[in-house]
Order: structure tokens, then C-alpha cells, then sequence
């Protein structure tokens, strides 16, 4: 992403099988998952060779977080269709996977910034330090926002693709070189 140094730091997905899950059989056979069901309808499983937790209900969709990558995530849904094969679950096809989140973290190299000249300066953004030490900035047409630290250092979430980070990214550079904030 050119100068900007922005790092992917978490995708969340949520992901159909195509097929019911017996989530007791999948609480009693694998280690470290959680199925407490008076508490929460789906099983907390952490696999760790990914980096990743997947949420896992009867009806055979999964949620996964924690990963650094859409790929990371279409390789450990794999090894837990092929997990859950090997008991004895069946599913239709490719598991179908979605993703609802990405969030992504890094420097855009603006320096050191003064927040209340930001938040005074730039449309669509809310500042409360007393509540968030950063500016939340709002992508326009989108459900992405951006916050913005006064390190310079910026995270981006609410994106889809890695398009769409660029794209956010981008409509803040300009908003800076628009308003002369930089």
C-alpha cells in the first residue's frame, strides 16, 4: 500500500458449511473449545496452528476471527470441515465463505498530529478525548471508519476488501492535502 505502512491485524468471516454440526460431539472430542449452551448457542474453539477462534453452531455456519489474512481463513475452515468430516458430519460443496470485517493498523506517515485541529478541521469526524484519545473519522458512502491517534498511527476498520482500506485511506490523504493538515 505504497508509503503507507498499513498491516492487515484481523479479518472476520462468516462462513456456511452446508451441513448441521453436532457441536457436543465437537465439545467433547477437540481440545480447547468452549460450549457452555445455557450461556452462548455456539462452541468457542481457538485453533492455534492458525492463529484463529471460530464460533461454531448446529446449523453448520461458523464465524472466524483473529486471522491476519482471507486465506488464513479458507485454509484452517478447511482443516475444520476435514475435523468435523472425520466424525462423521457431513456437508454440500465448498463451504461458503464471507467476510464482514477487516481491520487493519499502521502509520500514513502525516507525523505527529494535534487532534483538535484535526477534529476542528475535517468533515465527518467525532472527538471525545475524555472518552477515545483518537478522532473517528467516517468513510464517506461506506461503513468504514478510520481512527486516527496523535502518533499519526491509524487503524481502519468496517473495510470488506483490501480495496476498500485503500480506498478509505486514500479519501483521508485527500481530505488532509484538502484542509492543509498536511
Amino acid at each position: 500500500m505504497g508509503k503507507m505502512s498499513l498491516k492487515v491485524e484481523n479479518v472476520v468471516a462468516s462462513i456456511d458449511l452446508h451441513g448441521e454440526i453436532d457441536v457436543e460431539k465437537v465439545a467433547s472430542k477437540l481440545d480447547s473449545v468452549q460450549y457452555n449452551p445455557s450461556v452462548f448457542p455456539g462452541a468457542v474453539y481457538k485453533m492455534e496452528s492458525f492463529g484463529v477462534t471460530f464460533l461454531i453452531f448446529y446449523s453448520g455456519k461458523l464465524v472466524c476471527t483473529g486471522a491476519k489474512s482471507v486465506e488464513t481463513i479458507r485454509k484452517a475452515t478447511e482443516k475444520l470441515k476435514r475435523t468435523l468430516e472425520s466424525m462423521g458430519m457431513k456437508f454440500k460443496g465448498e463451504p461458503e465463505i464471507q467476510v464482514q470485517n477487516i481491520v487493519a493498523a499502521g502509520d500514513l506517515g502525516f507525523g505527529t498530529l494535534d487532534l483538535d485541529i484535526v477534529a476542528l478541521t475535517l468533515p465527518n469526524v467525532e472527538y471525545e478525548p475524555e472518552i477515545f484519545p483518537g478522532v473517528v473519522y467516517r468513510v464517506r458512502n461506506s461503513r468504514m471508519t478510520i481512527l486516527i491517534f496523535n502518533s499519526g498511527k491509524v487503524v481502519v476498520s468496517g473495510a470488506r476488501t483490501e480495496e476498500d482500506i485503500r480506498r478509505a485511506v486514500e479519501e483521508l490523504t485527500r481530505d488532509f492535502e484538502k484542509y492543509g493538515l498536511i
